[in-house]
């Protein structure tokens, strides 16, 4: 027992040395040979501990998980079904727009690594967020026939992702990272055919569309999402 105690208090060790050299740099560009002199011990013990360095980077982005999942969970307690999903959304959105510094190069690093054990783990983790965020709305009764909790969640956790990768990137600012996560969580609510809510989604829809629109490539302006104002 101890001894795992002390295993665990070095793999700590290692990984407050990982995030100190992301903020410090901006990057993940620095060798596991610095990690481990960072964090005062040899390369092979860094490894043994902890693994590589996606290893070491998809910890870090576990402990954001952790975080969010925390943030989700305070949200449960207030407001109706449809609203907890938007508060789920706003919840993740503000844990990594809080830190950007830190987010940013982390995800750049882990969006473009193939890794064949981590990345699967942390992909079920983010699907079971989403899952759990989902679970809520069967309070509100009324789905189609077609609907599918499963293919929501799932849908949910690839827009998500397709919409971070603006973010990582500065395509996006963190306002307008939160409008799409809000206006597109908006329009697949909307298809779900939950008629007591539709006014409400179209609202939410027109207000951040309003954010996006300048955005968008002008092919057509009058198909605009802004237009969705007059639904």
């Amino acid at each position: 027992m101890l001894r795992e105690q002390k295993k665990e208090g070095r793999r700590r060790t290692i990984l407050h040395a990982a995030e100190t050299l992301v903020r410090e740099t901006n990057s993940t560009d620095f060798s596991m040979r610095e990690l481990a002199l960072r964090a005062g011990f040899s390369l092979a013990t860094t490894y043994n501990l902890i693994g590589s360095k996606a290893t070491v980077l998809y910890a870090l982005l576990n402990q954001c998980m952790d975080r969010v999942d925390v943030a989700r969970l305070s949200t449960l307690e207030r407001g109706d079904p449809i609203e907890h999903v938007f508060q789920a959304s706003d919840a993740a959105v503000t844990i990594y727009t809080a830190d950007p510094h830190f987010y940013r190069p982390l995800l750049r690093f882990l969006l473009g690594v193939p890794d064949p054990v981590n990345r699967p783990l942390f992909m079920d983790r983010a699907f079971r967020y989403w899952w759990a965020v989902v679970q809520s709305l069967s309070e509100c009764g009324g789905f189609r026939d077609s609907f599918v909790p499963q293919a929501l969640a799932r849908d949910l956790q690839i827009f998500f992702a397709g919409t971070i990768d603006f973010w990582v990137h500065d395509e996006l600012d963190s306002a307008q990272f939160k409008a799409q996560i809000r206006m597109g969580v908006a329009m697949r609510l909307l298809a779900l055919g939950l008629d007591q809510y539709s006014t409400r989604l179209k609202s939410e829809i027109a207000t951040h569309g309003r954010l996006i629109d300048p955005l968008l490539p002008d092919i057509d302006p009058a198909r605009r999402l802004g237009g969705l104002t007059n639904l």
